[in-house]
């Protein structure tokens, strides 16, 4: 099969100023298309496969958009690119738009495609007998992640789910592969959170076991008590107001990468993903894991975006006083699922 890879440009400020803003086209022999660029964090990360999926599949041409997909970090100059238009979306977790609410930076996620982490809490095998339970967390010594990361973000969320503090745990930075794999073969550190298909090599080693799957909808409603919100496309409020069709079409390509993960087996997928993602993140096993982020048809649920909002403020209390309802609309994913003939064959439960 003929692969057709996501045109890549990386994050180099200055040639992104070069960058014409929205708006400018290009005639084709079919339309003209609108030519744009999203910017994503990690395009090979499993965790943004319906990026790669929409690419591949041409919903952003069948959208009438020319995109072009770059490499980059969620930060405040990103969000800068968002506000004039040089780039016109953001795909990263959803909690970077409540940073940048806190900061003055007014940015709204505009499809919510992942609803839980993405990553499973794995125990070290030498204490999988003595803990059993999640309630058994306190005091132990968890490899997450940097302060503003999901996995940290996942940790400190465990924490309060069971009536603790944040700072009831010692978190412990992580590394390379191979040195988590060392740090818990070695008794210095009790659990690890981690995404496929690093969980699965933690595994196969010997070295840990699955204790919380926070991959699917089900467990992460029995560890967290609610869906986590993870992937979105972000954009600048303002510029999602001054174009709302181009906000609808990108929610619509992105609404139909997820009707598909729903409609398709995880072999099938499998085969679609371009090679732009490692050898471990075809296997069909990792699939399998990862679609089950994806369960949703794209609408932000209100009750999981405080929640998430909660478990960060914990550690940042400046993030206490954003208006959550100004992080997210569901304007947009509402129109388009209105006037879909067909409905998402796997949403939230």
């Amino acid at each position: 099969m003929k692969n057709s890879l996501p045109r890549l440009a990386f994050a180099f400020v200055i040639a992104l100023m070069l960058l014409e803003p929205l708006g400018a086209i290009e005639a084709t022999e079919h339309r003209v298309e609108t030519k744009i660029v999203l910017a994503v964090d990690g395009i090979a990360v499993l965790r943004n496969l319906p990026v790669l999926l929409a690419d591949h599949l041409g919903y952003f041409k069948d959208e009438g958009l020319n995109v072009t997909l770059m490499e980059t970090a969620a930060n405040a100059k990103v969000d800068e690119m968002l506000a004039d238009g040089r780039v016109a979306g953001m795909v990263a977790y959803y909690h970077h738009t409540i940073v940048a609410q806190s900061e003055g930076r007014a940015c709204e996620a505009v499809i919510t495609m992942a609803v839980t982490p993405g990553y499973e809490l794995l125990i070290a095998n030498q204490l999988k007998e003595s803990v059993t339970k999640l309630s058994e967390l306190k005091g132990k010594r968890i490899i997450t992640g940097g302060p503003h990361s999901a996995k940290s973000t996942t940790a400190n969320w465990l924490m309060l789910q069971q009536g603790f503090q944040i700072t009831d745990f010692i978190p412990i930075a992580p590394t390379t592969r191979a040195k988590i794999a060392a740090t818990l073969k070695a008794g210095e550190a009790d659990f690890v959170i981690a995404p496929e298909p690093d969980a699965g090599f933690y595994e196969s080693q010997g070295i840990a076991s699955l204790f919380a799957d926070l991959y699917s909808v089900e467990g992460t409603r029995q560890s967290l008590g609610d869906i986590f919100p993870s992937t979105v496309l972000y954009m600048s409020t303002p510029y999602a107001q001054a174009h709302p069709e181009l906000a609808r079409h990108l929610v619509k390509a992105f609404a139909r990468a997820l009707q598909f993960i729903h409609s398709q087996t995880n072999e099938e997928i499998a085969a679609l993903v371009p090679e732009i993602v490692a050898r471990e993140g075809k296997e069909t096993r990792v699939i399998s894991q990862g679609v089950k982020m994806f369960a949703t048809d794209g609408v932000m649920p209100d009750s999981a975006a405080r929640m998430e909002a909660k478990a960060i403020a914990a550690l940042f209390p400046e993030y206490g006083q954003v208006d959550i309802g100004k992080t997210y609309t569901n304007e947009f994913i509402a129109a388009v699922l209105k006037n879909s003939r067909s409905s998402p064959s796997s949403i939230i439960p």
